[in-house]
């Protein structure tokens, strides 16, 4: 994990000087992690309409400040697939995970694959995606239409006006 940790730091550092875009992304996640499965923003955003009492756990794999400032309802802020697998016994769970942009969650869906998970999927462009739809995110305060923008490169993927690095 911490082999990802820094590679997803690295990428951000030279991204951030060249730009970045949701290509790229697409393309770093399927070289590294060809295995992973995607549930997309609006077929999630479905699941939350249609069958909101049979949704999969939620896992927001992002840091406590990005966490704090917004995130899914119902998501739990977990950041690692051992972190994971200590909260989830049963490796046919239905399970989706996020980030910002995909990478960091693409990371641990190939972790929790590893430990033998067998219905996990990451959500295809995240939060920044969502976010951009205008899709409901909540924090302690309530509902916000904010998202912490992680970094330069990656922030660079969501509407600026959107961009918070505190809740609000």
């Amino acid at each position: 994990m911490q082999y990802f940790i820094l590679s997803a730091s690295i990428s951000s550092f030279i991204l951030g000087f060249f730009g970045v875009s949701w290509e790229d992304v697409d393309e770093k996640i399927e070289d590294e992690f060809p295995a992973v499965e995607f549930i997309s923003v609006d077929a999630l955003q479905t699941q939350f309409q249609s069958n909101p009492g049979q949704l999969p756990l939620i896992i927001d794999v992002r840091e406590a400040d990005e966490f704090a400032v917004s995130h899914l309802a119902e998501a739990r802020n977990v950041l690692t697939g051992i972190e994971i697998s200590k909260l989830v016994q049963d490796k046919t769970s239905p399970i989706v995970v996020y980030c910002s942009v995909g990478y960091r969650s693409a990371a641990v869906a190939a972790e929790l694959e590893a430990l033998g998970y067998t219905s996990v999927r990451n959500l295809r462009h995240s939060l920044f995606e969502w976010a951009d739809k205008g899709l409901p995110m909540e924090n302690l305060q309530g509902q916000t239409s904010l998202v912490h923008p992680y970094n330069r490169a990656w922030g660079s993927l969501v509407k600026e006006q959107l961009h918070s690095y505190t809740p609000e």
